[in-house]
């Protein structure tokens, strides 16, 4: 008798998992070995297996017999479970590193089990050897053509990483990114609203984000609409279209988040570049705004206006030029963003215009033709 099938005959005779030993050496013996990774891919997440070391021998007596001939990203996908077994992450990570070197013909194996090491190093705090990871790890994906399984991996770990270092522009990408990768409906409904309670912070908080739309038309925020963190949607559908009254309105339960509170410097010159951006958007085709007016929507003096506008210059949200002798801008582009249906319905009326525009030009020059020609 082999040790595998002493090992099976044993936990055939006692415990409650008695039909699924059956099964698993009823698979192994007749040797289909696709069917046998599904039935221990899902096995080694049962909860009757979770306690001692009882994952660690279930690989060392059983899956380590016939890891060579099973889908080598599946066998990473099996093992990572069977890691939260090792009280030191020394003893972890070194059994990842094993798993690698028997995987490394695949590509995304490796990078799965490059994952899991990083997500190893995050858990206990080494931040630089988490970053190491993550940086190598980029270049890698970026080189990749396609979205493969490991994407959203990536991606969570990326955005966890970016989230404990506090940088709110990578978090708010990489985390938009993970959500992108995975159905948000199968997500339990605590950590959905969590998750759209930090991507909503880190909108606002990071300094290089101007598109508010992508977040509002996202699903994942549907978690906290009619909570107590009702009031998060209303403040990014502010920031969306530049409403400085609506800002302040809500200011108050905003200084109940501390990163909100911290920020208030930045969330007004922010919600100001995005009240300049919304009405060059809205303005007229020749794109005029004079000082005044802009002075008025964003509640800033008027010899503040041209700052503003040489900030919002700089950041390439919009491109024009100041006019400083009659206190008005030339705006004429303006950075394109996620629209929401009113924006759409604007866009759309001024496509109207200028459709009619062209027309009336047309006709006028059907009727001059003649005169032109003769």
């Amino acid at each position: 008798m082999s040790h595998v099938e002493a090992y099976l005959n044993e936990q055939k005779q006692s415990g409650p998992l008695t039909n699924e030993w059956l099964e698993l050496e009823s698979l192994y013996q007749r040797r289909l070995w696709h069917e046998l990774t599904l039935k221990v891919n899902d096995f080694v997440h049962r909860d009757e297996l979770q306690q001692g070391d009882q994952l660690l021998k279930l690989y060392e007596n059983f899956i380590s017999d016939f890891e060579h001939r099973i889908n080598q990203l599946q066998l990473v996908e099996i093992i990572i479970p069977i890691i939260r077994v090792f009280k030191q992450v020394d003893g972890a990570i070194k059994f990842v590193e094993t798993i690698k070197e028997k995987v490394k013909g695949n590509l995304l194996a490796t990078l799965l089990c490059d994952i899991t090491v990083a997500k190893a190093y995050l858990i206990t705090k080494n931040v630089p050897e988490t970053k190491k990871i993550i940086e190598q790890l980029q270049t890698k994906f970026d080189e990749l053509d396609h979205v493969t399984s490991v994407h959203s991996r990536y991606y969570d770990l990326a955005s966890n990483y970016y989230r404990v270092t506090g940088n709110h522009s990578e978090y708010y990408n990489n985390a938009l990114k993970y959500l992108g990768c995975i159905d948000s409906r199968a997500l339990p409904v605590k950590e959905k609203a969590e998750r759209a309670f930090n991507l909503g912070l880190a909108a606002l908080l990071a300094e290089n984000v101007y598109n508010f739309g992508e977040i509002l038309q996202h699903p994942v925020l549907e978690a906290l609409k009619e909570t107590r963190e009702q009031w998060l949607i209303d403040l990014l559908q502010a920031f969306n279209i530049g409403d400085v009254d609506k800002y302040e309105q809500l200011s108050p339960i905003c200084d109940v988040q501390p990163d909100l509170q911290k920020a208030e410097p930045t969330l007004k010159r922010k919600i100001r570049l995005l009240c300049l951006m919304d009405m060059v958007f809205h303005t007229s085709s020749n794109r005029c705004l004079y000082f005044k007016d802009v002075a008025k929507r964003t509640k800033l003096p008027v010899d503040q206006i041209e700052l503003l506008a040489m900030q919002a210059l700089s950041l390439g949200l919009v491109r024009g030029s100041i006019d400083q002798v009659d206190e008005k801008l030339n705006m004429h582009w303006v950075k394109p963003r996620v629209l929401d249906l009113a924006q759409v319905d604007t866009l759309k009326k001024r496509l109207d215009n200028w459709t009619m525009n062209v027309k009336t030009m047309s006709y006028l020059v059907e009727q001059k033709a003649g005169d032109i020609l003769s």
